[in-house]
């Protein structure tokens, strides 16, 4: 899945964000390749920690203060569709897979 939860801008290029998805996928490949594997998984944990902080850095944001209702967030106002930080921060979070935080099926 490519620009899928918290990927959307409301700034900067989703070009950039794309190809920063398309990398990591690739890097995923990789990986599979390397251990011999036939998919991944992330991790539950990993995943809930992952977005406990991507909710926190969207706290008190102008995307989600103020009362305001707007499509972004969902019904219980959480936002679920614009990254909370710099282009250049996610470009970095999606450099490398780290097998750690998958369950890899060999």
């Amino acid at each position: 899945m490519l620009t899928g939860p918290n990927t959307g801008l409301g700034h900067s290029s989703m070009i950039f964000m794309i190809e920063s998805q398309l990398n990591y996928v690739l890097d995923a490949l990789r990986v599979l390749d390397e251990y011999g594997a036939t998919a991944l998984d992330t991790r539950r944990d990993r995943q809930q920690a992952y977005n406990a902080g991507l909710q926190r850095r969207l706290d008190g944001s102008v995307w989600t203060a103020g009362g305001c209702a707007s499509w972004y967030l969902d019904d219980d106002g959480r936002n679920r569709t614009l990254w909370p930080g710099y282009t250049f921060d996610f470009r970095r979070r999606t450099r490398k897979v780290r097998p750690a935080d998958h369950e890899l099926l060999v």
